[in-house]
């Protein structure tokens, strides 16, 4: 192994007090050539000192001694439920980062019932896993509390793993997870106050109830509402078929609850169900947003619709990238846990009236 120059001490020093760093922004950071800093990586990677790849240089993974012939970690386990838009766009966010910095990702899926310590053994088993992001089901309060039984059961994860979209239980095991999520709350606000501003005040929530998101939703909705001097008509209402943790658990017909409300305004969790609503409002006779105004909730495919819909847009992608970089942090670094909330933005679009 030859000596590192001072340059090459130098970039080893950045490695270890930030972590992957992009060649360019090396060169640019020691005022060199891009070959120029280049070389320096291709040296530093031949004494195996360093990991290079697509732009991207790295220091190695940690590994045991009389093991040097066992692979680098470097895949980064993606677990979610499959078929799910909205929770795609998170994973997206966590792959584009991660392929950025020459790490691979390897997605599995999670079952409708799979406990935390299931989705982490099979983490755990993928060939070279520097560790996980997870997205876990639960579908309902009971799934929860049965994942607090098991972890505590299970004792503590076989690889570093990361929560995105949800926060455990803070009496759980799995609190001593990082996690990051939409802080929902201020999303809601945010619906809330857009309307109020704009003269409503007999506003309802049509949402869903089959995830952690959809019950923050709720939760918020039945605080901020007295809380911002409005009257509660009614309790949420649920806005799809099947969206319930019981499917079977019947969907109100919602031109009927605006009618008998005299409802001015309603927030929609998700944007998918709210434009189904809006045909659901059209075919009645309420027109949006000329007898009926909406906020619709999660931006997937609120635009897209007419009129389009004015939406609390979470930071998806944001969310992915900002769990990667819990997960390296935990990696390289440890350090005490850390749970991450991300605001969400209001998208003003075409679909609330000002009143009097």
């Amino acid at each position: 192994m030859t000596k590192p120059s001072a340059r090459q001490e130098r970039i080893l020093a950045i490695l270890r007090s930030r972590g992957p760093a992009r060649v360019a922004e090396l060169a640019r950071e020691f005022d060199v050539s891009p070959i120029t800093l280049r070389r320096d990586v291709e040296a530093l990677a031949r004494d195996e000192q360093v990991v290079r790849g697509h732009g991207v240089v790295r220091l190695p993974s940690t590994r045991r001694p009389g093991r040097s012939q066992r692979p680098t970690a470097d895949a980064v386990v993606l677990m979610a439920p499959l078929h799910n838009t909205y929770l795609g766009q998170i994973l997206t966010g966590a792959r584009e980062s991660a392929e950025q910095q020459g790490l691979r990702c390897e997605l599995l899926g999670v079952e409708e019932k799979e406990p935390m310590s299931s989705a982490m053994r099979r983490a755990a088993a993928v060939p070279g896993a520097l560790g996980a992001l997870v997205i876990p089901r639960w579908r309902s309060v009971t799934t929860v509390e049965a994942e607090q039984m098991a972890s505590a059961e299970d004792g503590t994860p076989l690889v570093p793993t990361v929560l995105l979209e949800r926060f455990p239980p803070v009496d759980s095991a799995l609190a001593e997870l990082d996690a990051v999520r939409t802080d929902h709350t201020r999303g809601v606000l945010l619906a809330l106050r857009h309307l109020r501003e704009r003269g409503h005040t007999r506003i309802l929530l049509a949402a869903r109830d089959d995830s952690p998101t959809a019950r923050t939703i709720r939760r918020a909705f039945l605080r901020l509402v007295p809380e911002l001097g409005l009257p509660l008509l009614a309790e949420p209402l649920l806005s799809a078929p099947g969206a319930a943790p019981d499917p079977a658990t019947p969907m109100p017909y919602l031109p009927a609850a605006i009618r008998e409300t005299g409802a001015t305004a309603l927030v929609a969790h998700s944007d998918v169900d709210a434009l189904n609503l809006v045909t659901q409002l059209h075919a009645a006779g309420i027109r949006v947003p000329d007898d009926l105004s909406i906020v619709a909730y999660d931006d997937m495919i609120s635009n897209l619709g007419g009129p389009e819909l004015t939406v609390v847009a979470p930071p998806k992608r944001e969310v992915g990238r900002e769990a990667l970089v819990l997960l390296q942090d935990r990696v390289e670094r440890g350090g005490p846990t850390r749970h991450v909330e991300l605001l969400p933005a209001l998208v003003d679009r075409r679909s609330v009236r000002a009143i009097d």
